[in-house]
């Protein structure tokens, strides 16, 4: 049986959009929020300047959401250099030790981790150009940071960024979450419904046609969205080249087959039963 678990908010200002401390009850690891035009204030907490792991959140031109993950010894110090180098930021993600216990190495073990797991679960478009520094660390350090990284990944899901959730196809009739387009124009696309937010993440190898019917309206935004995670085949597709998590099935169903549809009828699973009739029609 799981159990429950505490976890307490402070908001240093009074304000529940401003500057927050967040933790679990009998943990060390501390997370502050804060709004990018809220910079200035959090460099008058002690615990901003420890060495820590941090998550720039905001969107690219297209609204799609992106994310820059690194560590640092001095958070402020570096995030600093981030206010007018890296602009697509506007809230930030920073994780601390309550006693002050770890230090460059464990972030940095901490950074890697953390940038391979939310590329591989493709929640976000992650910014960073490099995976970070695989270090080195003991055994028994290694199981420290990686309960550590466990609360990281529950403390940025309480707040509403699921950056390292991964939607994993289950089986079962009533609980498999597979479902296809195949053959709308052309298009071969697989996707992993998820039950809780009716997200799907679109998945790697996915065929989408590159060009769009004249009525869609989103055809640009969708084009700068496949460019940037596909690569074009000799017959006229997009190729997926990773995962690619889209809010709702519509709009998903939208940029596979690069029209307007009904992506509750048209995303069907292998017994070609629609999500419609699996999860509206009861």
């Amino acid at each position: 049986m799981a159990r429950g678990k505490v976890i307490t908010t402070h908001l240093r200002t009074g304000d529940p959009n401003g500057i927050r401390t967040v933790f679990i009850s009998n943990k060390i690891c501390e997370m502050i929020v804060f709004p990018k035009t809220e910079f200035d204030q959090v460099s008058n907490l002690e615990e901003s300047s420890r060495p820590s792991l941090y998550i720039l959140l905001g969107e690219d031109e297209n609204g799609s959401a992106q994310a820059y993950i690194g560590e640092t010894t001095n958070g402020l110090k570096r995030l600093n250099n981030h206010k007018s180098n890296k602009l697509f930021w506007s809230k930030c993600l920073m994780f601390v030790a309550k006693d002050d216990s770890i230090n460059k190495a464990d972030v940095q073990y901490l950074e890697h981790r953390a940038i391979d797991i939310a590329n591989d679960c493709a929640r976000y478009i992650i910014t960073n150009e490099q995976s970070g520094k695989e270090n080195s660390l003991s055994n028994y350090q290694i199981d420290i940071m990686e309960e550590f990284f466990d609360d990281v990944r529950l403390l940025a899901s309480f707040m509403g960024c699921p950056i390292f959730e991964k939607d994993e196809p289950r089986s079962g009739s009533k609980s498999s979450n597979v479902f296809f387009i195949n053959g709308l124009r052309g298009a071969q696309a697989k996707g992993i419904f998820n039950e809780t937010d009716h997200s799907i993440r679109l998945l790697k190898g996915s065929l989408c046609p590159q060009s769009c019917t004249e009525s869609y309206r989103d055809a640009e935004k969708r084009n700068a969205i496949l460019a940037a995670i596909s690569k074009p085949t000799k017959d006229g597709f997009w190729e997926l080249q990773r995962d690619y998590v889209i809010a709702s099935p519509s709009t998903a169903a939208g940029i596979v087959i690069g029209g307007s549809r009904n992506g509750w009828k048209h995303w069907v699973n292998q017994e070609g039963k629609s999500l419609d009739e699996i999860y509206r029609n009861e």
